[in-house]
């Protein structure tokens, strides 16, 4: 819906927000306030004034990681868009500021301290993987913030004023929800596949790797290593027969991950399950096609395939208010329309007045599961800093054309795709 007429406040100008990661029918209760349209009174909250919030937007428009997060600033637009079509929080309108960070650290410190100290925004949504740049800062001065986990610090406890749905990297326990799934699919006994190249996704196979061994999988000695530089992946899938193992666990993406999967279907090993936490991608899809058959990819998200009123509200919004965009089903506006979604949510509980303090001391204190667009609720208390309980499992169909949802047999009617399981101890 639009409001004719009316504009954002963009990088210093005026853009119209009529046409300009994901939410829908609950979304926009999530965000919209009390539905007023009419001026509140003013107060001294930074970035608030009598007819408006401002926030800022960083993220890199340059750069190297400029390409992949391109889409990034029509997700945060989409969702701004679609909370003033409601109405704003509380009876005021969203503008926003954003900036630039190239990609650098550098950089970003310089933008979110241009926001915070020269604009005067009463908090950020950042779609970069540099926040740590401005990170201490932000911490100091006590602005909260809603962003993608890209880094280790978005973990630690020290950085409260700072949120997201899920996290990549931790030092918390593991859960049990990948070892249900392939305790579930038959699986009896597995494989982690490590790399000697990046140290992030060992972390991460040693998250599957404690994950099923819960389930009552055990897992083969190794070490099972894949390095694109010097392995043979057909050599690696040899091994992994010899090894009787049919459950095999990888944590790198990409062309790395179409090479270890066919390494394993030319040596002929007896895999039930191929499982990674980072195999989503369409465009893997068009160049591997069906050689990646049967590859599991698990999200912390519910995604397009599963559609629901909720993916409907949130391509409406992408429709009229970032046209622009030709494919909104992209990762990147999905998942930064969510965390922009989290954001208002969390403006919409503190009331008409919040400090910043009382802004993240109230949403920390919350429950969040973006409108049904999450698998399951986020404890954002509870769940701060420790890897997610809930997930998708998405499996890559016999053609290789697509991904299919991987229904649980222990899930809700009303969720059926739902797979969530408990933490682990440590």
């Amino acid at each position: 819906m639009r409001i004719p007429g009316f504009s954002v406040t963009v990088g210093g100008g005026l853009l119209p927000a009529a046409v300009a990661v994901t939410l829908a029918a609950g979304c926009a209760a999530a965000g919209g306030g009390d539905g007023s349209t009419g001026p509140t009174a003013a107060c001294d909250t930074p970035g608030y004034s009598a007819n408006e919030i401002r926030l800022g937007f960083v993220y890199p428009d340059t750069g190297p990681t400029a390409p992949s997060l391109s889409s990034a600033r029509a997700g945060f637009e989409a969702r701004v868009g679609e909370a003033n079509a409601a109405g704003g929080i509380h009876g005021r309108k969203i503008t926003y500021i954003w900036r630039d960070d190239g990609g650098t650290a550098e950089q970003n410190q310089q933008a979110v301290a241009d926001l915070v100290d020269n604009q005067t925004v009463f908090g950020l949504v950042e779609a970069t993987t540099v926040a740590s740049g401005g990170a201490e800062f932000l911490r100091e001065q006590g602005v909260p913030v809603a962003g993608i986990p890209a880094e280790a610090f978005w973990a630690d406890p020290r950085y409260g004023n700072m949120f997201t749905y899920s996290y990549l990297f931790t030092n918390g326990p593991s859960v049990t929800t990948f070892g249900d799934y392939a305790k579930e699919q038959g699986g009896t006994r597995a494989a982690v596949i490590q790399s000697d190249v990046t140290a992030d996704a060992n972390d991460i196979g040693t998250k599957i790797s404690d994950s099923l061994a819960s389930a009552g999988i055990p897992i083969a000695p190794g070490p099972f290593v894949y390095n694109p530089a010097v392995t043979d992946p057909v050599q690696l899938g040899q091994r992994l027969r010899a090894a009787g193992v049919d459950v095999v666990a990888a944590a790198f993406a990409g062309t790395d991950l179409a090479e270890v999967i066919r390494g394993i279907k030319a040596a002929g090993a007896p895999v039930k399950v191929i499982l990674t936490p980072s195999g989503y991608d369409t465009s893997l899809l068009r160049r591997y096609g069906p050689m990646l058959s049967g590859l599991t990819a698990a999200v912390s998200y519910v995604p397009f395939e599963q559609g629901g009123p909720a993916h409907e509200t949130y391509l409406e919004a992408m429709a009229a208010y970032a046209p622009e965009v030709t494919s909104p089903n992209q990762e990147v506006a999905f998942a930064t329309y969510i965390l922009t979604d989290l954001f208002l949510d969390g403006l919409d509980e503190a009331g008409d007045c919040p400090t910043r303090a009382g802004f993240i001391h109230t949403l920390r204190a919350s429950s969040y599961d973006a409108g049904g667009l999450l698998p399951g609720p986020v404890d954002l208390t509870k769940d701060f800093g420790q890897i997610a309980r809930c997930y998708t499992f998405l499996k890559v169909n016999t053609a290789g054309t697509g991904y299919v949802p991987v229904p649980n047999p222990k899930a809700p009617a009303s969720n059926p795709d739902q797979w969530c399981g408990t933490r682990l101890s440590k």
